[in-house]
C-alpha cells in the first residue's frame, strides 16, 4: 500500500512537471512569436528597398541600352547587380517561407509532445538568426551596388561630357 500512495504521488508529480514544462515552452514560444512580427515587419521594409533598387536597375538597364557604351566593365558590373537581384529575390523569397511556417505553426503549438516544442522553438531560434544574418548581408551588397552605380553614372556622364567636347 505504501509502494502504492509513493508511485500516485510519483505519477502526480510528473503530470505536474510536464505540465508546468509545457507552459513554459508555451511561454517562449508566445516570446517568439512577437519577435517573428517583428522580424516580419522588418523583412517587408527590406522587401520594399530590394523592390526599389531592382526597378533602379531596371530602368537603368533599359537606359544603357540606348546608349553606345565603349567600357565594358560598367555592362559587367550592371550584369553582375542583375545575378545578385536576382539572388535576394530567392533568398527574399525562402525568408517569406519561413515566416509563414513559423505562423502556421502557431494553432498547432499547444497541441506538440514536449520535445516537439523544443525542437520547433530551437529551428524559429535559427531560422531568425539566419534571416537576420542574410538582411544584413544583403543590406551590405545593396550598399556596394549603389556606390558602383553612382561610379557607373559618373563614368558614363564623363564619358558624353568628353564627346560634347569634340
Amino acid at each position: 500500500m505504501k509502494k502504492l500512495i509513493i508511485l500516485m504521488v510519483a505519477v502526480g508529480f510528473a503530470i505536474v512537471g510536464c505540465d508546468t514544462k509545457k507552459k513554459d515552452l508555451t511561454a517562449k514560444y508566445k516570446d517568439l512569436m512577437k519577435q517573428c512580427d517583428s522580424v516580419e515587419t522588418v523583412h517587408e521594409k527590406f522587401v520594399e528597398v530590394h523592390n526599389e533598387m531592382a526597378d533602379e536597375h531596371k530602368k537603368f538597364t533599359q537606359e544603357l541600352q540606348g546608349m553606345e557604351l565603349q567600357d565594358s566593365t560598367i555592362l559587367a558590373d550592371v550584369a553582375k547587380h542583375g545575378v545578385i537581384l536576382k539572388r535576394h529575390d530567392a533568398i527574399i523569397a525562402s525568408h517569406e517561407k519561413l515566416i509563414e511556417g513559423h505562423e502556421s505553426l502557431e494553432d498547432n503549438f499547444e497541441n506538440l509532445t514536449e520535445p516537439e516544442m523544443e525542437a520547433e522553438i530551437n529551428q524559429i531560434k535559427k531560422d531568425f538568426d539566419k534571416i537576420h544574418s542574410e538582411h544584413t548581408s544583403m543590406e551590405d551588397e545593396h550598399d556596394m551596388m549603389m556606390e558602383e552605380h553612382e561610379a557607373m553614372m559618373q563614368k558614363i556622364a564623363a564619358k558624353e561630357g568628353e564627346m560634347e567636347e569634340e
